[in-house]
C-alpha cells in the first residue's frame, strides 16, 4: 500500500515539526574536592606499552569531614520551557523505535524499515525511497496531535549484499512513487488500523524529509567530511596515552 500523499496530508493537517540532537557546550562549575594528605609505604613504575603506570601504596587516609552545600533554590523556568510544558502534555506521546537498513548501489537507496508493535512480539516492515542516514540526527519530531520520541537504528548495506538472484530489498511487485518521498507496507486492514499512530509518525517524518531535503542532505555530507578530518587525523597522529599514579591502600582488619 503506497502513501504517496505525504505532503498534502502534511500541509492539510498543520506544519510538521523535527529537531535534531544539540550538544550543551556550558561546562557545570565542578564541586570542590576536599584537600587529602597521603603517606606513602611503597611506589612501584610499571610499563603498559608506550606509557608507565606508577603504584603507590599509601597508608589509609583520614578524610576531614566536610560540611553539606547549602542548598540554593532551582532557577526559575525560561518562557521557552514554560510554553514547552504547556505545549506538550496536551498531546499524546509516543515512541518511535526503527530499525532503518538503508541499501546503497541502486539508482536510487532503498530503506527497509522494521519495528515492533506495542507488545514488543510481532515486528512489522516498511520500505521507503528515503535515504534514512539523513534522518539518523534527528531527535524528535511533533504533528499537531501527538509528540513523537524518535529513536532510529540506521545501518548501511549495498545492494552487492543482497542474497544471491535478488537486484532489489523491495518485494517483487511493490514499487515507490519516485517524484517524491514514499514508502510502502504490507499490512492487514486490522494491522493498518492497530499501527495507525506509527503509520502517522511515518506520514509526517517522509513529509519532513521531501520538504527538507537539501539542507538534510547538506548537513549529512558536512558530518561525514568532518569524520572523515578527524579519523585521517587520528591515523597520522595517534595519541599517546598519558602516564598514570594509581594510589592504593589496604583496608585495616578487626
Amino acid at each position: 500500500m503506497s502513501r504517496a500523499f505525504l505532503l498534502s496530508l502534511a500541509r492539510s493537517l498543520g506544519v510538521l515539526a523535527a529537531f535534531s540532537l544539540t550538544l550543551n557546550a556550558g561546562p557545570e562549575a565542578p564541586a570542590p574536592s576536599p584537600v587529602v594528605s597521603y603517606s606513602e609505604i611503597s611506589r612501584k613504575e610499571v610499563r603498559l606499552g608506550d606509557h608507565k603506570m606508577t603504584l603507590i601504596r599509601v597508608r589509609p587516609p583520614v578524610l576531614a569531614k566536610t560540611p553539606p552545600p547549602p542548598s540554593s533554590p532551582a532557577p526559575a523556568p525560561t518562557a521557552k520551557q514554560s510554553a514547552s510544558a504547556e505545549r506538550l502534555p496536551e498531546k499524546a506521546c509516543f515512541s518511535l523505535s526503527l530499525t532503518a537498513t538503508v541499501y546503497l548501489g541502486g539508482k536510487t537507496p532503498v530503506t527497509e524499515l522494521r519495528w515492533r508493535d506495542q507488545t514488543g512480539k510481532k515486528e512489522y516492515k516498511a520500505w521507503s525511497n528515503a535515504d534514512f542516514r539523513y534522518l539518523s540526527q534527528l531527535l524528535y519530531l511533533e504533528t499537531p496531535t501527538t509528540f513523537y520520541q524518535w529513536f532510529p537504528f540506521v545501518e548501511v548495506y549495498s545492494t552487492a549484499d543482497l542474497p544471491p538472484g535478488s537486484k532489489s530489498p523491495l518485494p517483487k511487485g511493490l514499487k515507490l512513487d519516485p517524484r517524491g518521498a514514499d514508502y510502502a507496507v504490507n499490512l492487514s486492514a486490522r494491522e493498518l488500523t492497530q499501527e495507525e499512530t506509527t503509520l502517522a509518525g511515518l506520514d509526517y517524518l517522509h513529509a519532513y524529509y521531501q520538504m527538507n531535503f537539501a539542507e538534510l542532505k547538506a548537513d549529512y555530507e558536512k558530518r561525514e567530511r568532518e569524520n572523515a578530518v578527524r579519523e585521517r587525523e587520528l591515523r597520522l597522529n595517534p595519541p599517546k596515552t598519558p602516564d598514570a599514579t594509581l594510589r592504593f591502600w589496604v583496608p585495616a582488619t578487626k
